[in-house]
Formats: structure tokens, C-alpha cells, sequence
């Protein structure tokens, strides 16, 4: 009988640590890592990957993933690009707990954005997990309780402070989402009713989390010309609760906050040197994307004033409005810009997505580059034409930061990608390559790897990726995604590895 599974042979073994690659294979076995190195011995499989590089699969810490790894559990658009663990649940939005008052607000707003249809089969957190497991998505996946949902569920829209019933109602929520495994709490402070919330609200709950080893991340409530004091309010969030804090696609947007990295990244290292656990992501892009509707509210439209945006998808008027910068749509209305984006709201029940090109190059090499930060490509699994990000970030960051601009050595790009949210997001034996440990893999060739997705046309896998291993199955084989769906459910662990 066959000593092993597979071999990977030949490679260059990059193992997630940041340490250096050496030559050597990879044996698996049984869904685990049976052998790094010198692997000697027979496999019912092997593969000869010489010339490529070897490495632990890529986690994608910050995805809108949530229906869709149920709706459509091949993911490909994270396959692909080597991303075998999907963390959902981000920005405060999600689809679970789900009670009769959530569910007609998530059918009107979350469902179309996280790649739904806006009917929830579940009621509680721990149902929705045991729903991805059902629907065996082809990565893993792991999720985040949303602030945002759970103050729906007991408050709907309802501005102000809960009442002492609401909050103990909320807390019970995170804690049934802990308790079936969730990572921590995630917030989105600019969108309703997260905006809604006050500090205090956001410490109690934490608190909650930080009873399980939970983490608190955060779409800050401003990413603009206050954003130093929004990065405040969130370590704030996480010094009095007890827990570690995320922040979230680190950036600061706009014409006006151009540069103020500079300071936010300083400030965030005082933190972590007086305790705080604290660590970022970025997406390696300068145009963000999000809901129209929650962009339109911040300034009744002002958000769009000189600002370069397209409507990434629409419910019905494709032609019109779908894949088109705002400016050309208001401009075929013959209505000012503000106008038109209400008009494009008003005709498409308040459902389209957007891109819009608000931040400075400089800004996402900056945080990028910065020892703490990982990657997460904040994709939104929509219709239309999404963010390249959605299809491209991991290839972008090896092609462009790595290969192109040298900014970071490939195994500190890898690092970003594997050990550094695998460890920060409890996922016990993954992000590593090291013997006994779950055999979530990515090959690929650094000379050719490539983001080919465009703001034109998004939906293109990219290049150079050959390989994807997720639980020891082979998910992408020769650049073409197999049949295999062998992904899970991954639960919280108690303690980092």
C-alpha cells in the first residue's frame, strides 16, 4: 500500500513563516501533511512541480462570501487564485442569526451583496455553519458574528441606545455565535445600524467575545479626514474589552486624507506596544467598492462629488446602468450627480453595488508594506460586473508588490497571505507547511503568476496558479478547476497555534 497520497515533488517550499524557501517535496496523507522536505517512499499520486513554488493555502481575511459559498459552493473566483479558507462575516453583515424581523432587511439589502437570493434557510449561527458544511464548498470557510445583524434582529433600524432587555437579548446572540464557533465580532460603523451604535454598546459585546478568545474587527466608522480617530474608537473597543482587535481594509480615502498613513501606522504600533493586539488588511487595489445605497447616505451623495465611481451591478436596467462610471450616466440623464445616483437607486430598489476610485497608490503601499498587515480582498460575490479584486487580489499582491515593485520578498508576501491571519483568526493547523497539519496547499510559478482581472471585465482567473490543494484533494489541477468540494466548516479554536 502506498505510503502516501500525494507528492508534490520538486518544488521550492516556501513554509509561511516569512523564512526562507528551500528545495524539497511535500507528502500528504489522509487530508494532512505527511512529510515536508525529503519525502522518500511511494504515493498513489505524484506530481512533479519543479520550477514552481510551494505553499500553504491562501486565507482571504476579509470576504462578503457568506451566501455564496452555500449558493454556489464552487467558489471559484477564491479557488482559483489559491484562497482555501474564506473568512465571511465582515463589515457587520452577514446572513445569520436570522429572525423573522432580519429577514425581510436582508432580503431588501445583504442578500444580492453577499452573493444571495435573499432567502435564509436558517435561523441561528450555528445553523448557518452546519449549512456550509452541508453544502460542501470546494474552501474552508470561517466567519465572524456581525454587530450589524445581530442589532437588526433585536433593534431592526432603529437608531439610539438599546434598552437593558435589547443589550441582554444582543449579548445572548454573540454568545450562541461563539459558542457555535465563530471568530470574534466584526462591525461596519458606516453603514445602518452600525453607524447607529455607540462605543459603549460595541465594549459590552466585545466583552463577550473576549470570554471565548474571540477577536473584534472593524470597518472604522471613518476612513477619511477622521479616520486616526476612528482607528482610536476601535483599539479603544478592544483595550476595555479584553480581545484582540482587526481593523479592517486599512486605508485612508479621499483627496483630503491622502497621507494619513503616515500616522495611523505609527499610532497603531504604540498600541502593540503597549499590548494591544492589533494587525490590519488591505486590498492590494486603489478603488474601494461597496453598496450604493450606504455610499449615497454618507452625505446624501457628496461622496460622489469629484470622485471617479461605476455602478458594478444593477437588478434590472443592465444596459443602462451596469459597468458605467456615474458621470456618463448622469450625463446621458442630463441630471447632476448627486440626482442621478438617486435616480439609479430609486430604479433599482436600492440594490446596486459600486466602485469607486478613492484612494492614493501611496497609501496601499504604505500599509501593505507593513510587518502586521495581511491581505483580504473584500470582494463582493455579486451579478455584473464586481471588483477585480473579487477574482484578482492574491495575484496582484505576487505579481505586482512581490515580482514587480519588489516591495516585499515572496515569502513575506506569502506570510501575509497564510501563517499571519491563519494565527490571528484561531485557525488552529493551517497556514503553515509543517508535518501533521492540514493539508491546504497552493502551487504556483512565481515568474508567471498575474492578476488578469480588469474593471472592464472582471471576471478572469488569474495566471500562473497550477495547483490548489484544500483537506489533501486537489481543487485546481494544471490551472482548471476539478470537481472536488472538499471544504468545511472551520469553528474557532481556543487557542492559536
Amino acid at each position: 500500500m502506498p505510503e502516501y497520497d500525494l507528492i508534490l515533488r520538486n518544488g521550492s517550499i516556501i513554509d509561511g513563516t516569512g523564512a526562507p524557501a528551500v528545495a524539497g517535496s511535500i507528502g500528504i496523507s489522509g487530508g494532512s501533511i505527511a512529510a515536508v522536505g525529503d519525502v522518500s517512499g511511494d504515493a498513489t499520486a505524484e506530481i512533479d512541480v519543479a520550477g514552481m513554488v510551494i505553499t500553504p493555502g491562501f486565507v482571504d481575511v476579509h470576504a462578503h462570501d457568506d451566501a455564496a459559498v452555500v449558493r454556489d459552493p464552487r467558489v471559484d473566483f477564491k479557488i482559483m487564485q489559491g484562497v482555501t479558507t474564506d473568512v465571511v462575516g465582515n463589515c457587520g453583515a452577514g446572513n445569520a442569526p436570522a429572525n423573522d424581523q432580519f429577514r425581510p432587511m436582508y432580503a431588501a439589502g445583504f442578500g444580492a451583496i453577499l452573493g444571495g437570493d435573499g432567502e435564509i434557510p436558517w435561523r441561528t449561527t450555528a445553523e448557518y455553519f452546519d449549512a456550509v458544511d452541508a453544502a460542501r464548498p470546494a474552501c474552508n470557510v470561517a466567519a465572524y458574528v456581525p454587530q450589524g445583524v445581530i442589532r437588526m434582529n433585536v433593534m431592526g433600524s432603529e437608531r439610539g441606545r438599546p434598552t437593558d432587555e435589547q443589550m441582554a437579548e444582543m449579548k445572548r446572540l454573540v454568545d450562541d455565535a461563539m459558542q457555535a464557533g465563530a471568530i470574534g465580532m466584526s462591525t461596519g460603523l458606516i453603514y445602518v445600524p452600525g453607524a447607529y451604535t455607540e462605543t459603549g454598546e460595541l465594549i459590552e459585546l466585545a466583552k463577550v467575545v473576549a470570554e471565548y478568545g474571540g477577536i473584534y474587527t472593524s470597518h472604522i466608522r471613518n476612513e477619511g479626514a477622521d479616520v486616526m480617530k476612528a482607528v482610536a474608537e476601535a483599539i479603544e473597543i478592544g483595550e476595555k474589552a479584553g480581545c484582540g482587535v482587526q481593523i479592517s481594509h486599512h486605508k485612508s480615502a479621499g483627496p483630503g486624507a491622502y497621507g494619513l498613513t503616515k500616522e495611523t501606522l505609527p499610532f497603531l504600533a504604540a498600541a502593540r506596544a503597549r499590548g494591544v493586539d492589533v494587525t490590519i488588511d488591505v486590498y492590494p487595489y486603489i478603488a474601494s467598492s461597496s453598496s450604493l445605497a450606504a455610499m449615497y447616505r454618507v452625505g446624501r451623495g457628496a461622496a460622489f462629488e469629484g470622485v471617479e465611481a461605476i455602478v458594478a451591478s444593477v437588478k434590472y436596467n443592465k444596459e443602462k446602468y451596469e459597468g458605467r462610471y456615474i458621470r456618463d450616466i448622469a450625463a446621458d440623464l442630463d441630471l447632476p450627480i448627486k440626482e442621478a445616483v438617486a435616480k439609479v437607486l430609486q430604479d433599482e430598489e436600492n440594490t446596486p453595488s459600486v466602485i469607486m476610485f478613492v484612494m492614493d497608490e501611496a497609501d496601499v503601499r504604505r500599509v501593505i508594506s507593513d510587518d502586521h498587515c495581511m491581505i483580504g480582498s473584500d470582494g463582493l460575490p455579486t451579478d455584473g460586473k464586481p471588483h477585480p479584486r473579487l477574482y484578482g487580489t492574491m495575484a496582484r499582491v505576487l505579481q505586482t508588490y512581490v515580482r514587480d515593485e519588489g516591495l516585499m520578498t515572496l515569502e513575506e508576501g506569502v506570510r501575509k497571505m497564510t501563517s499571519l491571519p491563519a494565527r490571528k483568526h484561531r485557525l488552529g493547523d493551517r497556514g503553515e507547511l509543517r508535518k501533521g497539519w492540514a493539508a491546504d496547499i497552493v502551487v504556483f510559478d512565481p515568474a508567471t503568476v498575474a492578476d488578469i482581472a480588469t474593471y472592464d471585465d472582471p471576471r478572469q482567473y488569474p495566471a500562473g496558479i497550477q495547483y490548489v490543494i484544500v483537506n489533501g484533494e486537489v481543487v485546481v489541477r494544471d490551472g482548471t478547476q476539478t470537481e472536488a468540494r472538499p471544504g468545511k466548516m472551520l469553528r474557532r479554536k481556543a487557542t492559536g497555534a
